[in-house]
């Protein structure tokens, strides 16, 4: 493992990995197992995984600790399920209040699994480009094909565009289409990213604050994302970085 030492790359809490699960417990298990080897390379990340009052939260234990995966995860179980935000932030807002809080958090669905060097590749570029607050992953389907998507912030152009639902209009205003098929071999910006895999500065949040929990499920990383970016931060899209995803 890498030691720590004052480059800031080595912090002694460089990351904190986020996952929330609801009724996911065997996907949950299959991205942290994907997890292991690439915490075993990197120091000063863990991982914490809440259960949003799911019942699965002796399941995910007992793997845990069948395992031995317990000085690496922790796992809390809420008392309700308030959302994707809401579960989110039960594992922020703690570790912001640490005396030596996590450098970086990364936002990962249950079910995702993390590829070779995935988590190495975001930190490095985040370490590299201080004036990036949020980079999402590359993403890919169960199958290995891509899904090389980010976006755009909505607009009532892309509200018209997307209302009339007609391809040679999106191909006469692609600026205003909100999904933008990105590049495979380079970074780039983007408005929004998905929170499917996202990671996140620390000073975003001690600027803007935690995920809104008015968003239940869906539309919080979109808000997020504007909330960053008109405090100042850019938002970029790290292919590099690949993260299978099941869902779409």
């Amino acid at each position: 493992m890498d030691g720590a030492g004052s480059h800031p790359g080595r912090a002694s809490n460089r990351l904190l990995v986020v996952i929330v699960n609801y009724k996911t417990a065997p996907l949950t298990v299959a991205c942290l197992r994907s997890l292991k080897p690439e915490l075993e390379s990197l120091s000063g990340a863990r991982v914490k995984v809440v259960d949003n009052a799911s019942g699965d939260g002796p399941a995910l234990d007992e793997v845990i600790r069948s395992h031995g995966w317990g000085d690496w995860v922790t796992l809390e179980v809420a008392a309700r399920n308030g959302g994707f935000a809401a579960g989110n932030n039960m594992a922020i807002r703690p570790a912001l209040a640490l005396a030596d809080p996590p450098r970086f958090f990364m936002l990962l669905n249950s079910d995702t699994e993390v590829r070779a060097g995935a988590l190495r590749i975001l930190l490095d570029f985040m370490d590299a480009n201080p004036e990036v607050g949020i980079a999402g992953s590359g993403i890919e389907n169960p199958d290995g094909s891509d899904w090389p998507m980010a976006f755009r912030f909505i607009s009532p152009g892309s509200q018209l565009v997307g209302g009339l639902r007609l391809g040679f209009v999106d191909r006469l205003f692609p600026g205003w289409v909100v999904a933008r098929r990105m590049g495979q071999d380079r970074s780039a910006p983007a408005d929004w990213v998905s929170g499917a895999s996202m990671i996140i500065r620390r000073e975003v949040f001690e600027l803007i604050g935690l995920l809104d929990e008015g968003y239940f499920l869906y539309f919080e990383d979109v808000d997020f994302c504007l909330r960053a970016s008109r405090a100042g931060w850019s938002c970029w899209y790290v292919p590099q970085a690949r993260v299978m995803h099941i869902g779409r």
